[in-house]
């Protein structure tokens, strides 16, 4: 036998629809006293909260308050316009290169022994994994200031 009670919500879920729940959970119920009281108080409850009465308003609260709040227009801030400047600028230092010498760009890398061009892959791969690594780091250590503020 299950010694602990079920969480709040499990007993919410089985005061709603009872199939949902899991066999032991269940059991459980319809065995504890102390459980059974609680399904009835928040079945209670929810039947109290189905049979109230929608508010009704003679008006268009919606319309009433977009009405009130001030129109905003979207403005380049100067960060967007550095952002889409390098963005930019740094398509234009590799495509224009790449575009003139496109017929030649295949003979650049036929000189490059065989070690070079490994030792170039692994190391860059190698600072990838770095980055991303120091990154989960930086999104673990954000969440974990928000959880306990």
């Amino acid at each position: 036998m299950n010694y602990s009670h079920p969480s709040e919500k499990e007993m919410q879920q089985y005061a709603i629809n009872k199939l949902d729940c899991s066999p032991e959970l269940i059991t459980h119920i319809d065995s504890c006293t102390y459980c059974i009281s609680e399904i009835k108080a928040y079945q209670t409850l929810i039947s109290a909260i189905r049979y109230q009465h929608q508010p009704a308003f003679d008006f268009d609260l919606t319309r009433l308050v977009l009405s009130q709040l001030p129109e905003t227009r979207a403005r380049l801030s100067p960060e967007n316009i550095i952002a889409w400047f390098l963005v930019i600028f740094t398509c234009c230092c590799v495509g224009i290169p790449a575009y003139l010498f496109r017929k030649s760009i295949l003979y650049l890398f036929i000189g490059i022994p065989s070690f070079f061009f490994y030792a170039i892959m692994i190391s860059s791969f190698l600072i990838l994994i770095i980055k991303i690594l120091f990154l989960y780091k930086k999104y673990q250590n954000q969440m974990r200031q928000l959880n306990f503020t």
